[in-house]
């Protein structure tokens, strides 16, 4: 058999106008730290090294920020003889395949059928239009979540360690493994 491909739904543009925002609101206190840090080079001071701190963290965030819209559209699920490989994002990992409980997977929509829904993030990320990492579902379980449309999510319920529910082009194909 060979690795199957399918990308995750594209983010919508109120994701990346989120990011965009992020991005803008971070660049004021980058900024005024810059001239800060200018005028306190010379005798490099604590001051300094605060204020350098302080620029490195900002483009770290924003670096991060960055990573999760390239995530909301470049994220991929695989499936192959092994298993579903999540790859492409922050949470991408390996399930493999006798972890999948295949009788049970479905397509759900998170819109109109509640049982699944995302209700909490324990450890991930929330935009509007992209949820990825872990999230405490409304019916009680815990499940790692990739999704931007939220209208035909893949259902995974696995053994003991992760529910996922992933949002793919081709759903059908998906769930055949074609």
């Amino acid at each position: 058999m060979t690795n199957k491909i399918f990308p995750i739904v594209p983010a919508s543009a109120s994701t990346y106008l989120t990011i965009l925002g992020i991005f803008l609101v971070m660049l004021i206190p980058l900024i005024a730290l810059g001239f800060s840090f200018c005028q306190h080079i010379k005798p490099f001071s604590q001051i300094a090294f605060i204020e350098l701190s302080g620029m490195l963290l900002i483009i770290g965030v924003s670096a991060l920020f960055a990573y999760f819209g390239y995530s909301a559209r470049n994220t991929k699920f695989v499936i192959s003889e092994q298993g579903l490989r999540i790859k492409g994002c922050l949470y991408g990992r390996r399930v493999p395949k006798d972890s999948l409980i295949t009788k049970n997977i479905q397509v759900v929509d998170l819109i109109h059928d509640d049982t699944y829904r995302p209700t909490r993030r324990t450890n991930g990320v929330g935009l509007p239009g992209y949820l990825e990492g872990w999230f405490r579902l409304n019916n009680g379980e815990k499940g790692l979540l990739f999704l931007t449309k939220k209208t035909r999510v893949v259902y995974l319920p696995t053994k003991g360690w992760l529910l996922s529910a992933v949002e793919c082009y081709g759903t059908g194909r998906f769930l055949r493994g074609d």
